[in-house]
């Protein structure tokens, strides 16, 4: 009799402790900060707003083991001083020589994209906005009209095309839920 009381009580020593773990463990997954969209860059004064995390391209064709079979791309925005510039950030492996500037399609069309050939320094950041994924990845900033923001952010299918010196051609596409931040960015910095 005594030892069912002991183990009775150690059951419910058990159960208690489980109980109380599982609630707190609750209670610290539902306080998770969600990952920053906005941040102020105190070495500037400038306000980014960036997604969370970039769009991640898979190949549609892999040529061998070797490669990288990711690309990136996400929008961003500066505020200085009350003017607002978009920015679209692409980044893709560079395995086999030189990358030129790649092609970014919103669905079946061509983004009509500007290249931004200065540094992340002349948009007011003192550092880039999103972080190199690889060492052998390169990293293209494109100025990014109101119109192809809402392409890119109600296409069924992104593509991004790179192209290395001697012709090799690889493109990466992204589709789907996949592409659902783009909205949520759009209407943040619509609003």
């Amino acid at each position: 009799m005594i030892l069912s009381t002991r183990l009775s009580g150690a059951a419910f020593l058990a159960a208690a402790l489980l109980g109380s773990c599982t609630l707190h463990l609750a209670g610290c997954a539902s306080a998770l900060p969600e990952p920053e969209s906005e941040r102020l860059d105190a070495n500037t004064g400038t306000t980014l707003t960036v997604l969370p995390k970039p769009i991640e391209l898979v190949v549609e064709r892999a040529r061998g083991d070797r490669n990288d079979p990711f690309a990136y791309l996400a929008p961003f925005e500066t505020n200085r001083m009350g003017t607002h510039e978009l920015f679209l950030w692409v980044s893709a492996p560079q395995v086999e020589g030189p990358l030129g500037t790649p092609q970014v399609f919103c669905g079946e069309s061509e983004a009509a994209l500007e290249k931004f050939e200065g540094t992340p320094r002349e948009m007011g950041l003192s550092s880039p906005p999103y972080k190199q994924p690889a060492p052998w990845s390169v990293q293209w900033y494109f100025r990014l009209s109101g119109e192809v923001l809402d392409c890119l952010a109600n296409a069924a299918h992104i593509r991004v095309v790179t192209e290395a010196a001697e012709g090799q051609r690889d493109t990466f596409i992204a589709e789907g839920p996949a592409l659902s931040a783009l909205r949520t960015f759009t209407e943040k910095v619509r609003t």
